[in-house]
């Protein structure tokens, strides 16, 4: 789910004089710390302040003072230059989580999202290396981040040596028909593998848990009372796959841009999106632009590839608002020529 999804589900859900607690006193239903781990080297640790320069990997990473983001750069192996504007850096870790052979970058952080009673405050940006150097994104909110979860949310779960991702989200749709509102909802947990520089989402079983995990939580006789009668109907919980494999890519182009969403040919239901990331892959230079409240360059990287008529494809749909507006993980355009 997009930071504007939740953002706009909270202003909802604020709109109502009831508001009872929030995510972090419920639980996932899942413990992150008795799953097997995927194993992964730290690079380093500490949030890189503005201002400030470094450099792992031959990839430098800058922060400028006035623009809240940061700029990681490098280069291919045949030279060919790329960018990923991201909103911070906490910790950078690495390992080979697709199991072909390059070592693949997961970049830990608090935010873009902050303050909100059910959003999540923390995120992964995963940098799927190809063989040649170059970065494919994945990036995820998270609700644990805090003494060293987030990263555990990458585990092994079948031991085959490639990382499976957990992705949990909360809701308040009632779980409970014996409480009132906002006194009950579920967590939905998701499995993601990465195949072919991309995140694929796995349902069934795998280490006997089935997937999407639902967990119903509920405040009752706890923060909210029991009711003397069904105060609510049931709500099944919504799963939308946030997934980026290539199968489940769907082809479009933007016609134009309405504030903060943009403007496609209608395709999938969708006439008018919000992305998470957005990739600008040209001859010379890819440049990856992720969420940021902050700082415009996502928004410029959309308008580049508008005024340059450059097809995208889109992954990781949601649809639900189900009047055309839908929210998309990845957005990428490629272009044949320099621009």
């Amino acid at each position: 789910m997009s930071i504007r999804a939740l953002r706009s589900a909270l202003v909802v859900m604020l709109s109502f004089a009831a508001a009872w607690g929030n995510w972090n006193d419920t639980s996932t239903g899942i413990d992150l710390n008795k799953l097997p781990r995927f194993p992964l080297t730290r690079v380093r640790s500490g949030r890189l302040d503005a201002g400030k320069h470094i450099v792992f990997d031959g990839i430098s990473a800058s922060s400028k003072r006035d623009e809240r983001a940061i700029l990681l750069r490098g280069v291919s192996k045949r030279g060919k230059a790329w960018e990923v504007h991201i909103h911070a850096l906490d910790e950078v870790w690495k390992g080979d989580l697709d199991g072909n052979g390059v070592q693949d970058y997961v970049l830990f952080a608090s935010g873009p999202a902050f303050n909100g009673r059910t959003t999540p405050l923390f995120s992964l940006s995963i940098l799927l290396m190809d063989d040649q150097g170059l970065p494919v994104p994945f990036f995820t909110l998270v609700y644990k981040g805090e003494d060293g979860m987030g990263i555990k949310h990458l585990v092994d779960l079948d031991h085959d040596g490639r990382a499976e991702l957990l992705t949990s989200w909360y809701d308040e749709a009632a779980s409970d028909p014996m409480v009132s509102v906002f006194c009950s909802g579920h967590w939905v947990t998701q499995l993601y593998r990465f195949r072919n520089l991309r995140a694929e989402e796995v349902r069934g079983e795998m280490a006997g848990l089935t997937f999407p995990f639902v967990h119903n939580w509920s405040y009752r006789g706890t923060q909210c009372a029991i009711e003397p009668k069904p105060y609510m109907a049931v709500k099944a919980p919504k799963v939308y796959d946030h997934g980026t494999a290539l199968g489940g890519e769907v082809g479009t182009e933007i016609v134009g841009r309405q504030e903060e969403w943009i403007e496609i040919r209608p395709a999938a239901g969708c006439q008018r999106i919000n992305s998470s990331v957005v990739v600008y892959d040209r001859p010379n230079k890819r440049v990856i632009a992720i969420e940021n409240l902050w700082n415009p360059a996502k928004e410029h990287l959309e308008d580049a590839i508008l005024r340059d008529g450059v097809p995208v494809r889109l992954s990781g749909l949601d649809d639900r608002q189900h009047d055309g507006h839908c929210f998309v993980n990845l957005l990428w355009a490629e272009s044949a020529t320099s621009r």
